[in-house]
């Protein structure tokens, strides 16, 4: 009776240990596929814009003025230009809006346009980034106003 009680506590340990075995890379195979198939790109329309001011910060310091256009900004490395719309890899595109000139030519304000080329799950989200690097974003399918939430500089 004893020997049929330990093989019952052996299966018993095995198949409990089978069970985690397969929940473990069952939830590791939803995480991957989370992280790899799934596109984040809210997330990178936000890394765009900060490197895009990055981009105009080092272009302010060369020429002592904001760019006014991505033709004289530069077209980054990946992105492609058609018009005034800056393309990425992602659904995104990308306009600069809103420059203000001083009386003498300088581009002191630009604010940057983010939406996406179709308003769906996972691509919702306008944003509009002006020089200080603050963004703000919309849920609504519109372009982002100054007076919407804010993301600050560097978050």
């Amino acid at each position: 009776m004893a020997n049929i009680i330990k093989h019952k506590n052996w299966g018993v340990l095995f198949l409990l240990l089978a069970c985690a075995l397969a929940a473990y890379f069952s939830l590791g195979v939803g995480v991957y596929y989370w992280k790899e198939y799934l596109h984040h790109f809210e997330a990178g329309a936000l890394s765009d814009l900060f490197a895009l001011h990055a981009m105009q910060e080092n272009y302010m310091r060369d020429h002592g003025s904001y760019a006014d256009s991505f033709d004289k900004l530069g077209v980054p490395l990946g992105a492609t230009l058609n018009g005034d719309i800056l393309k990425w890899d992602g659904p995104y595109r990308y306009r600069m809006i809103k420059t203000v000139r001083s009386q003498h030519g300088v581009i002191q304000e630009y604010s940057i346009d983010a939406r996406p080329a179709t308003y769906s799950r996972g691509n919702k989200r306008s944003f509009l980034m002006d020089q200080t690097g603050f963004i703000h974003y919309t849920d609504d399918n519109r372009e982002a106003a100054s007076s919407d939430k804010t993301i600050p500089p560097g978050n």
